[in-house]
């Protein structure tokens, strides 16, 4: 149980370096996933079908790990992480939040996002969707940060409504992302 303990947390520390930028002098987002048991659980696991990684376009990168569920396809409960790399119109965490919520309300006109915390450089947000058609998730808890040289997003989605212990374990686990 230690060795596949030990795999996964290189797992995921090969996972976090990949969402970096390829440069000697990349950012990289990291973040205690211990702070949420179920995310750690299914790190723990051992079950390589749970991650998905996506890094078919080099300026946006995306992992997205299945808490639960069957697979990364097939999930009730995940954590999205994608790097981007700025753009004339995409330059800070408020830029991006700004997009996340045209796309929500384009794709739901009920959907209702609101900031929890915001600080230079970061954004922690909620998005809820209840009753919308939107295939990838109905509650929504992720946090925007700004570096240097990139845009990371740290996202938590859930099928369905989040109960406070789940939410309380994503605030928890949002709050320790950081850029090295």
């Amino acid at each position: 149980m230690a060795s596949t303990a030990l795999r996964i947390a290189g797992a995921l520390a090969a996972i976090l370096a990949l969402v970096a930028a390829p440069s000697a002098r990349a950012e990289r987002l990291t973040f205690d996933y211990r702070l949420y048991p179920p995310l750690k659980a299914a790190l723990d696991s051992g079950d390589a079908g749970r991650i998905a990684y996506d890094g078919s376009n080099p300026r946006h990168v995306v992992d997205l790990i299945a808490i639960t569920g069957r697979s990364a396809a097939d999930w009730d409960e995940a954590v999205e992480i994608i790097a981007r790399t700025p753009s004339h119109n995409m330059t800070s965490a408020r830029s991006w939040f700004a997009e996340i919520e045209a796309m929500a309300l384009r794709e739901c006109p009920a959907a209702r996002l609101s900031i929890v915390a915001e600080e230079t450089g970061s954004i922690i947000y909620t998005e809820q969707s209840d009753g919308c058609p939107r295939p990838a998730g109905e509650s929504r808890m992720g946090r925007i940060v700004a570096g240097r040289r990139s845009l990371f997003a740290i996202t938590f989605i859930l099928h369905g409504s989040a109960e406070p212990a789940a939410r309380s374990g994503w605030l928890a686990t949002l709050n320790s992302a950081h850029i090295e």
